[in-house]
């Protein structure tokens, strides 16, 4: 018997409620990478076919057109997804009603079974449903592998049938121009009562779950919070998942470089830079804090590419009324919903600059007295 016969019927209840839910925002026009929240890889065509009936899989992402998918609102609460590489459509195939019905593309037809729900069921996760079926597209029988299936199933909320879109950058840049953030997806959880120290060399955590205890802190904005890591000396902590209590993040002493990096839920802040030094983040995702994302407490060089961060404060802080030099460079990032703004500082002698990004009700890029602070080549979405 299938493991979703189990389902608890509270959580699927609770699930659909979600999705008949009008309040949560939609999916602006657009190409994006679709990654699986239960897999962390990429909806794909299979073998970059172009023909009518290709199956849909999944597949680490490389950066291929057969990876990128056209999102179009159709007006009438569904929309069109279709293959960047081919122009096809996500397409129930041979209208089969049925759990275990294939997703297969197919050459556009303005069909029921082509169009789609894409329904936002927190935390930048989404549901996609068809409207001929009210099926829900997920990875098959929690297959974790490349070439794992996509086919539909009756929506019950599990990890296999979320979704993530992140936008593919029109303005160039590394990575093919693609913005995907974080693309880790969770092994299995640890606890976290002290923190942890990267001293030297590289801390892979093989994208585990950690979740700090009360220990640390509760996640709320209490300036006394222990970080969940404190990454020193130029030592590289990846592959990490922060959890729910995310207490106060991480702190860099010394310079360092964060990779592969996702705060489900930020605390008193995502990463706080407490020593002069460089340092290099890329590909993270944070979502839900009440502040700021970064704080910057001395003098440093910080560069931030390929994020996906929602819903906070601020994106960055400079420690308020110092005057150190901080310079900062944003490149193919997607920020939306800051309560304020992006930058921040007091520093007469700090810069800053976001180049290659998208926005969405961000604020303002610049707040408070910078030396420099600049954008280019950013799109509002």
């Amino acid at each position: 018997m299938s493991i979703k016969t189990f389902c608890n019927k509270a959580l699927l209840f609770a699930a659909l409620a979600i999705l008949a839910s009008p309040s949560f925002a939609q999916i602006a026009n657009g190409r994006y990478v679709i990654i699986n929240q239960f897999s962390g890889k990429a909806m794909d065509v299979s073998n970059r076919s172009q023909d009518d009936g290709a199956n849909i899989i999944q597949w680490t992402y490389g950066g291929g057109t057969n990876q990128q998918w056209d999102v179009t609102n159709l007006g009438n609460g569904y929309y069109s997804i279709r293959a960047a590489h081919s122009g096809k459509s996500i397409d129930v195939y041979e209208w089969n009603s049925n759990d275990g019905a294939d997703a297969r593309q197919w050459t556009w037809l303005n069909g029921q079974n082509q169009h789609w729900a894409i329904d936002n069921v927190g935390n930048n996760t989404f549901a996609i449903t068809s409207r001929f079926s009210a099926k829900a597209l997920e990875v098959f029988e929690f297959n974790a592998a490349d070439g794992g299936d996509i086919r539909l199933w009756t929506y019950w909320g599990g990890a296999s049938q979320l979704w993530r879109f992140n936008p593919v950058s029109t303005n160039g840049g590394g990575n093919n121009g693609s913005i995907t953030g974080a693309t880790c997806n969770s092994t299995g959880s640890t606890s976290v009562s002290s923190t942890i120290r990267v001293t030297s060399g590289t801390y892979d955590g093989g994208c585990r779950t950690f979740n700090p205890t009360s220990a640390l802190g509760d996640g709320g904005q209490s300036e006394s919070q222990q970080p969940a890591f404190r990454v020193e000396n130029g030592a590289t902590l990846r592959n990490v998942i922060i959890g729910n209590n995310g207490v106060d993040g991480i702190h860099v002493y010394n310079g360092g470089t964060l990779e592969n990096i996702r705060w489900t839920n930020v605390g008193e802040d995502a990463m706080t830079i407490k020593s002069s030094g460089t340092v290099n983040v890329r590909n993270i995702s944070g979502y839900n804090g009440e502040d700021k994302f970064i704080q910057v407490n001395a003098a440093s060089t910080l560069n931030v590419s390929n994020c996906v961060v929602d819903n906070m404060g601020k994106f960055l802080r400079q420690n308020g009324g110092t005057t150190f030099r901080t310079v900062v460079s944003v490149d193919r990032c997607q920020i939306s919903n800051m309560g304020e703004g992006i930058f921040r500082s007091d520093s007469p002698n700090s810069e800053a600059r976001i180049t290659n990004s998208r926005l969405r009700n961000a604020g303002s890029i610049c707040i408070g007295n910078w030396a420099s602070c600049t954008s280019s080549g950013i799109t509002n979405y």
